[in-house]
């Protein structure tokens, strides 16, 4: 795993980090490493993250102008994403009106992060791709979905992350609420159409230097409670070996054609039953449910300490470029199957024993008002083969579970 490096500098150099929920502890802690007074802003005081951090301010990170100008009053050095496509926008947007290294441009960072931009640039590049079809209105949606739909079909929020604004939609009378939910969701206020795909859903994280690959590892993502937001990854992915030649080359062009900067570049896709795949979003962020854990002992090297190094634009000179994928890893979200009062969390012993790591982030009593998205912490994992990791993490997947009491 990579050492951090502590510096000393008179005066203290300032980063802004534009969160501090659990998925960005790991990267305040890196900065704080690196030597920066760390400043947290979001407008959830309290999160854990900000123990971690100098300083908190409660602002919304989304809201680009002001953070800029809460930026400039800072005088800061460099400034961070938190684990959320809002966050890559805003810090885009930050970095290049105040030239800070680190970035893509902010026009870069719309293309990767609107799903609807992403596809349109990816098929115009010749990226395997499902052909999205975009509206500004309801009502047109609707009309192409009775007339041309051919179901199922997938309506999305092109602007969101995490499952959020996202409906399956498997015959006309699905449809209409689908498209209120993604309109009612999408800040932009359009919405994405595009055809569903059969088969398994997985992700490739690399790191760019260079605009070149020099380290990639592999997921698969099984979604239960909640189908459209990932509850557990098992590490590595099924079928890799035949499929990252090819998923690498599709990453390198992208990164060619939009002149990437180092750092992040993640990757969703779908294997279909005959092995082929489709790609569905990218981000250029840290990864949700505290993926740089099982991630990071999977390759020997820390994701978020070089994440760092890069976005503050300190350079990848030692970055580990022969570090490979070994072992067998996973982590689990702990979600209940309904809202109520979080009473405990019964862990088989067939499970247990696998078990290297946990976060914790709510206690018991814990009023869950959102079960879907509401994890009450995580648990990682290490084990001997991928036989074993499949049968632990989805054959007993009932062996785990978050007990709750109905509400009075």
């Amino acid at each position: 795993m990579a050492k951090f490096e502590n510096h000393e500098s008179k005066p203290q150099k300032k980063a802004l980090i534009l969160n501090a929920s659990h998925n960005d502890m790991r990267m305040i802690q890196a900065l704080k490493a690196l030597g920066y007074y760390v400043i947290t802003i979001g407008q959830n005081p309290g999160l854990i993250g900000e123990k971690y951090a100098d300083e908190y301010i409660c602002q919304d990170y989304s809201d680009e102008e002001a953070t800029l100008a809460l930026a400039k009053g800072l005088n800061i050095d460099a400034i961070c994403s938190c684990c959320n496509d809002f966050g890559v926008l805003t810090a885009a947007y930050v970095a290049e009106r105040l030239k800070l290294p680190g970035h893509d441009s902010y026009e870069v960072a719309q293309v990767l992060h609107h799903k609807d931009r992403f596809k349109s640039f990816a098929r115009e590049l010749g990226i395997k791709t499902p052909l999205a079809r975009v509206f500004i209105s309801p009502q047109a949606a609707l009309e192409w979905i009775k007339f041309h739909g051919e179901y199922p079909l997938m309506v999305k929020a092109p602007d969101l992350s995490a499952g959020n604004g996202i409906t399956k939609v498997c015959r006309w009378q699905e449809a209409r609420p689908a498209v209120e939910l993604a309109f009612e969701k999408s800040r932009t206020k359009s919405i994405v159409v595009e055809p569903y795909i059969e088969g398994t859903q997985h992700a490739i994280c690399t790191f760019l230097i260079d605009r070149k690959v020099v380290a990639a590892c592999s997921n698969n993502e099984y979604s239960f409670i909640n189908p459209y937001r990932v509850e557990i990854d098992t590490f590595p992915a099924d079928g890799i070996e035949a499929l990252q030649d090819r998923l690498i080359a599709e990453i390198e062009k992208m990164a060619e054609a939009l002149h990437l900067t180092d750092g992040i570049f993640e990757m969703q896709y779908h294997m279909t039953p005959d092995g082929d795949f489709w790609i569905m979003e990218c981000m250029r962020r840290v990864l949700g449910n505290l993926y740089s854990i099982p991630s990071s002992s999977l390759m020997g090297f820390n994701w978020d300490y070089w994440e760092v190094r890069a976005r503050c634009g300190l350079g990848c000179r030692d970055f580990p470029l022969h570090a490979q994928p070994s072992g067998f890893f996973a982590y689990r979200a702990l979600i209940a199957e309904k809202n109520g009062i979080y009473k405990s969390l019964n862990v088989a012993d067939s499970v247990r024993q696998y078990i290297v790591e946990t976060c914790m982030l709510q206690d018991f009593g814990y009023e869950i008002r959102n079960h879907k998205s509401d994890p009450m912490g995580f648990l990682f994992f290490s084990f001997p083969d991928r036989e074993t990791m499949d049968s632990v993490m989805v054959d007993q997947y009932r062996n785990v579970k978050v007990e709750v009491e109905e509400l009075l």
